[in-house]
């Protein structure tokens, strides 16, 4: 696991567990216990408005941490991306007719309309001296988070006389940016009803949507999974919107075993309609505890990859380590503990995150040397401190397939005089072209072709051409010089079928060779100077399933099988290309042949 060492800004040092240290992190505290008067500040939600004004809000409990009591809802401002921050202003409490009366005012959701620049703001009352009921409250800022209206009880519109705990969020809800609902706000609930008073099973819990179609004026219940509470419990949800328009809910689940926390469902209808019930999310640690997600980047506008970010303690049992872990792959599958990025050694729990006008992370948390519950904490950070799925930037070379595919030179390669122009001389130690993790380079199950001039000596250790997403059993595909064997061999995998195919000879000769691998239907084939030369029946299946992946030119993934030669014109395309369109690209270097997503010159 990457831990990122603290560059303290008004932040007490706590203790810190022996962790590499591989970046760094400004964090600063926001809310501190016992300041204001207060005994206690809670759950945290935070938001950048369509200005760049960061609202960080939170739960200012009078006496102590306890859920139910006097509490107040506050926030502090930033406009300048965290760096400073106004003081503390109370944006609700009490009652609708006494401000001073104690009441329990929380669970705030933040969402802003990127539209109109309104900061629509949900929240929960309770009386104060128990915890239901809980009843769901809307408000407003049109003004930048200076000030917001006067609270509107929405009991009507989202709430139920029959349910009994009623909770909103707590952390930011969304507002749709693509598809039939595009506009429309989103944001997580959760309520129970209560069953027979002698038959604790027959309560029943609920994971909820609501949404607004109207910037927040009306509320309306959306997707909903009412079921028994002795089963997993949908609790505290936050949304995230995926890159075809459905939306991920991410929730704690309440019932969950030690590690084991974690529940998820989609809706693909705006919010109206789940999927399917909510499910267990395997391999996402936390202890039971409220988790926040957060999009990074998208494909669908600009990224070369999709990135959700997800927030939480990571210890299984208690509320400590607070990580940040990552899906690639729109929530499929998450980084695991040891790949995460560790915030803090100390004690942790609930959190909110956004992303600043810089393009940095912002992170509210709450953290405590001796209690989670000492702190509400502000951590900026980059996406380089939290890890680049391609590592370490470094010199590149530039690939002129028009999707910005530059491939990242590895060791120390050389330029030497190519088929064409320049090449790249590898010396079979270090030297590799690592290409970027992007999915326009993912070929998944279509055809596909992927090619080089190749130019190799005596040297008979195995020596990687091009090699794509995985080793092993899992899906990949790779071609390969193995002189030793006389050959070059390649080879794809999908889903635990695989199809290798093999030359006759290596062509290890110091002489220029254009070599090919393509997959054409159900066909897997190498093409070595213009001809076809063998050829295998291939499975059916996506040799590239996997988020993230990498692919390297001139060696292994696992850095193995160095090529120790001259490399050129390094190609792929989404396609198996023609004899005609090999042989143009082989003897006059066409580069006008379509659906390449890759083309490294190598000058």
């Amino acid at each position: 696991m990457a831990s990122l060492a603290l560059l303290v800004a008004g932040l007490v040092a706590v203790p810190q567990q022996a962790q590499p240290a591989e970046a760094a992190v400004t964090q600063t505290v926001l809310f501190d216990k016992g300041g204001a008067g207060y005994g206690c500040y809670r759950i945290p939600a935070i938001v950048r408005t369509k200005l760049g004004t960061l609202l960080a809000f939170a739960e200012a409990r009078r006496t102590w941490c306890a859920d139910s009591q006097e509490i107040d809802l506050v926030v502090r401002r930033s406009e300048d991306d965290g760096r400073t921050w106004s003081p503390q202003q109370i944006v609700l409490s009490g009652t609708d007719s006494d401000p001073n009366a104690v009441a329990t005012r929380g669970n705030p959701t933040p969402i802003v309309d990127m539209d109109t620049g309104r900061i629509v703001l949900l929240t929960t009352m309770d009386p104060g001296t128990s915890s239901k009921p809980r009843t769901p409250y809307v408000q407003y800022s049109d003004d930048d988070g200076k000030t917001f209206s006067e609270a509107k009880n929405i009991g009507s519109q989202i709430d139920d006389p029959s349910w009994g705990w009623y909770a909103t969020g707590p952390v930011h809800g969304i507002q749709l940016t693509r598809g039939a609902h595009k506009g429309r706000l989103v944001a997580g609930t959760n309520y129970d009803v209560a069953g027979d008073p002698n038959d604790p099973d027959d309560n029943k819990v609920a994971g909820q949507l609501v949404y607004s179609d109207d910037g927040g004026d009306t509320w309306h219940k959306g997707a909903t999974d009412l079921r028994s509470a002795a089963g997993l419990l949908p609790q505290e949800i936050s949304v995230v919107e995926k890159v075809d328009g459905g939306i991920y809910a991410g929730a704690r689940n309440n019932n969950g075993s030690a590690g084991n926390s974690r529940a998820f469902a989609v809706s693909n209808d705006g919010g109206e309609t789940y999927v399917a019930p909510y499910a267990s999310v395997p391999g996402l640690t936390t202890p039971t505890v409220q988790g926040s997600l957060l999009r990074l980047r998208a494909t669908d506008q600009g990224a070369k990859y999709n990135r959700i970010l997800f927030a939480s303690p990571a210890d299984p049992d208690r509320r400590r380590y607070m990580t940040i872990r990552s899906s690639f792959d729109e929530g499929k599958t998450w980084e695991s503990v040891a790949d995460g990025t560790r915030i803090t050694s100390d004690w942790s729990g609930y959190s909110d995150m956004t992303v600043l006008d810089t393009g940095e992370i912002g992170l509210l948390y709450e953290g405590g040397s001796v209690d989670a519950r000492d702190q509400i904490r502000f951590a900026r950070f980059t996406e380089t401190d939290i890890g680049l799925p391609d590592g370490p930037a470094g010199p590149t070379t530039p690939d002129v397939s028009g999707l910005g595919n530059n491939g990242i030179l590895r060791g120390g390669t050389t330029v030497v005089a190519g088929k064409f122009g320049q090449a790249r001389d590898l010396d079979g130690t270090d030297d590799a072209i690592q290409l970027p993790f992007a999915e326009s380079l993912a070929v998944g199950a279509g055809d596909f072709t992927a090619m080089s001039w190749i130019k190799y000596g005596a040297r008979t250790t195995p020596q990687a051409i091009f090699w794509g997403y995985n080793i092993n059993e899992f899906s990949q595909f790779w071609l390969r010089a193995e002189p030793a064997d006389a050959r070059i061999r390649g080879l794809i995998t999908t889903g635990g079928n695989t199809a290798v195919v093999a030359t006759a000879k290596a062509y290890n000769d110091n002489a220029w060779h254009h070599v090919a691998l393509q997959r054409k239907g159900l066909t897997l084939s190498i093409w070595v100077d213009g001809v076809q030369v063998a050829s295998v029946a291939s499975p059916a299946g996506s040799v590239s399933p996997g988020r993230p992946f990498k692919m390297y030119v001139g060696q292994r993934i696992d850095g193995a099988h160095h090529f120790d030669g001259s490399l050129d014109e390094v190609r792929l395309y989404k396609r198996a290309l023609t004899a005609a369109e090999l042989g143009s690209i082989r003897t006059s270097n066409v580069t006008t042949v379509p659906n390449v997503v890759l083309d490294l010159p190598l000058g």
